[in-house]
């Protein structure tokens, strides 16, 4: 206590350690208790069925001007939802009479007259003792709403939902967006700073660090109790951010809408009624209790003493108290808890996305809620792997709450949006250590890289988030994540590739294997390798365009659909040109191919002059490989020792082209009997079939309308259909 004995003479240092004593010991035990509790992600009571209803919290002040234009819109606004709506307007310190006429045009609005002003907290408790709904909105009364303000916001109120807020703007569009309602902060050693983002385009909900008090939707019970214990934060500012956070560190989500929109017409509500001066006291004042209740910062509790200190004695007793003491002790205790456990708070802004969803309710319908763990970005999908989830995802969707834990957030674009707009939720994670131009890991060292202390934490934090019926774990290098695997979630495996193949990492793979409720492989071939009691085939398959097919021209033009990230579609096809092209080109001087390599075959490509040779065409980005398989002649897959199944095979006869593969490419497919897929035995075999088929056009389009009654099996709705049976299957009692 040596910096507070040099501020403060001897009798008011011993009031100042007196008054102070309860609010530094509860510090103390918050941080002492924290490190001592189970390491447990909370896991509140949720409603199992949505519920409905929405009571509207009106605080004003002396400004019924511009409440007249706040009430006629949030009238419009009430009447595009279809659910009980209550509106509650608590005038504090302001005459009633001044309202008389208001009241007169809003007869259905309930009026809360108070004479002595309450502050912006006072205003909310009283307005939230008499909230009859499930749901509360805040708003401000110097707020206009758009008319589908609040109806944007319903799809959102999920479970694990404690607020959305609306996006704001400024009514006078020239100023500089400082107020948009998507909050987040900047990292500072000492002190909190709040700062509010511009809002990116896209209509995807974003997470969000606490929900405006002037314009969002709050779970109402949850609301009444963060209330409740914000008198620390009288007369305004900071009790937002302070009910933001309780609800994150207690195991809740806030979100921003972007599609709800509110005008902010004036901001002057609070200099009306104080002093610049006594304004700027407060809010630092709440800053430091923010700080203290949520151990935002690293200051040490005698820090925090030592900077009360240094302020006026007339201002200490705001500081002390039991209650208050008692109130930030548990409030740091559960924030402490929830850093300890992993929650990153930096991260909640910009690494999470929500879809809209319809609610449930009824408790007869049940939806499959699926927590889907990949360690490989997905959307939009530049790999066979992608391209399976994506397909079977977007075709699931209207029967199955997905959630998505994905690891390399970089590569997640707005153009992921389309796709990250059918799920319920996504959470995005990286830095896992991966390192350009490394050699090749082992399985072993593969899956102890990819399942990353990070994505072991947030697993978890998402099991407990959303409770989830199944956990569907991608691609056998996050296999370990099962380890340790609690509650009542079922486990799937999806192994995109089995690489059990009789030598030393088969007893490890088996043993992860175990340790889930059920596997699924892409080809027949992977299922029989797999000893396990529950091992279903959910095989590839392709989007169907068939229909808009036409025959394949005459001009010599292959394909190869082969994103290089995948090691052996890049050795296949440097391969292919090194022993089937030379002599393929030299029957037919004008022949053509088209790799789809993916933004991962760009080095490549610059460092092998074979790639770049003469009628060989890589392409290094993302695309939609429709309108190459209309301009080929016939695709090819020139692989080698894979395991799975090539996605690439079926796309080719679904678009109406012919594919050449060797044994190794057509695993999986090979026992189907399909006359569009011509088989050879290795790579230098391909050039013979391919050469024939480049010049007879007539069987190669007869091969090319050959398979449609066998295809049927192979379209993504049957694989769909299939997943969507073992989920069934799968599901555990709720």
């Amino acid at each position: 206590m040596n910096a507070i004995a040099r501020r403060i003479p001897r009798l008011q240092r011993i009031g100042f350690m007196l008054r102070l004593l309860p609010l530094f010991g509860a510090l103390h035990v918050a941080d002492y208790l924290a490190a001592r509790l189970k390491p447990r992600w909370p896991q509140p009571r949720r409603e199992k069925v949505a519920t409905r209803g929405v009571s509207v919290i009106v605080p004003e002040r002396g400004t019924p001007e511009l409440l007249a234009t706040t009430l006629a819109a949030l009238a419009r606004a009430c009447t595009k939802i279809d659910e009980p709506v209550q509106v509650i307007v608590v005038v504090n310190g302001a005459k009633a009479e001044d309202y008389r006429e208001l009241v007169a045009v809003h007869p259905d609005f309930e009026w809360r007259f108070h004479s002595e002003p309450l502050g912006y907290d006072g205003a909310v408790a009283a307005g939230i003792a008499c909230a009859r709904q499930p749901w509360t909105y805040l708003l401000n009364s110097d707020m206009r709403l758009d008319a589908n303000a609040l109806a944007e916001l319903l799809p959102y109120r999920q479970p694990q939902v404690f607020a959305i807020t609306s996006q704001i703007f400024f009514e006078d569009a020239t100023r500089r967006r400082e107020e948009t309602g998507w909050s987040d902060f900047h990292p500072h050693h000492d002190r909190a700073e709040m700062y509010e983002r511009t809002p990116e385009p896209g209509s995807l909900a974003r997470g969000n660090l606490y929900p405006g008090g002037g314009s969002s939707l709050c779970r109402t019970h949850l609301l009444r109790r963060y209330v409740r214990d914000a008198h620390e934060y009288h007369p305004f500012y900071w009790e937002d951010a302070d009910w933001g956070l309780r609800a994150w560190n207690e195991g809740w989500e806030v979100l921003f809408c972007p599609t709800s929109h509110a005008w902010h017409q004036h901001r002057a509500t609070v200099n009306r009624f104080y002093t610049r001066a006594e304004i700027e006291r407060v809010i630092a004042r709440n800053a430091r209790w923010f700080d203290m209740r949520h151990a935002w910062t690293q200051l040490a509790p005698i820090e925090h003493l030592r900077r009360i200190a240094a302020q006026a004695p007339e201002h200490w007793h705001e500081y002390a108290g039991v209650g208050r003491a008692w109130r930030t002790l548990r409030l740091r205790l559960r924030a402490r808890h929830a850093q300890l456990l992993g929650l990153r708070y930096n991260k909640i802004a910009v690494d999470r996305y929500y879809g809209p969803v319809v609610p449930n309710t009824s408790a007869e319908t049940r939806r499959p809620r699926v927590l889907v763990v990949s360690p490989f970005a997905l959307f939009p999908p530049a790999h066979g792997g992608a391209r399976r989830i994506a397909e079977l995802v977007t075709r699931l969707a209207d029967r199955v709450d997905f959630i998505l834990l994905g690891d390399e957030r970089s590569l997640y674009t707005p153009a992921s949006e389309p796709w990250l707009a059918k799920l319920r939720a996504t959470h995005l994670v990286e830095g896992r250590g991966d390192r350009i131009g490394e050699a090749r890991l082992t399985l072993a060292q593969r899956q102890q890289r990819h399942a990353w202390p990070t994505l072991r934490e947030e697993t978890q934090r998402l099991i407990a988030l959303y409770d989830p019926d199944i956990v569907q774990v991608e691609f056998m290098e996050l296999a370990n994540l099962a380890q340790g695997r609690a509650g009542r979630a079922r486990w799937l495996l999806a192994l995109h590739d089995v690489y059990l193949d009789g030598g030393d990492e088969d007893a490890a793979q088996i043993a992860a294997m175990a340790r889930y409720d059920a596997l699924t492989a892409c080809s027949g071939e992977d299922v029989a390798l797999l000893a396990h009691a529950h091992a279903a085939l959910i095989g590839n398959g392709a989007q169907d365009r068939r229909a808009a097919g036409t025959p394949s021209p005459q001009t010599p033009h292959l394909l190869f659909m082969g994103p290089f990230r995948y090691a052996q579609n890049r050795f296949g096809i440097v391969e292919f040109l090194d022993v089937a092209w030379p002599a393929l080109k030299a029957q037919f001087p004008q022949l053509r191919l088209t790799v789809l390599g993916g933004s991962e075959s760009k080095p490549y490509v610059e460092a092998d002059p074979r790639l770049r040779q003469d009628g060989v065409e890589v392409i290094s980005d993302f695309v939609d490989p429709a309108p190459y398989l209309a301009e080929c002649a016939l695709s090819i897959n020139p692989q080698c020792d894979i395991r799975g199944s090539s996605i690439k095979l079926i796309e080719s006869l679904f678009a109406r082209r012919v594919c050449v593969s060797t044994a190794d490419g057509a695993r999986g497919f090979a026992q189907e009997q399909l006359s569009g897929l011509v088989i050879a035995e290795d790579i230098a075999g391909m050039a013979a079939p391919i050469a024939a088929l480049l010049a007879d056009h007539g069987r190669r389009h007869a091969l090319e309308s050959a398979d449609d009654e066998r295809l049927e099996t192979h379209t993504w709705d049957a694989i769909a259909a299939r997943q969507y049976a073992l989920y069934q299957q799968l599901l555990p009692p709720r």
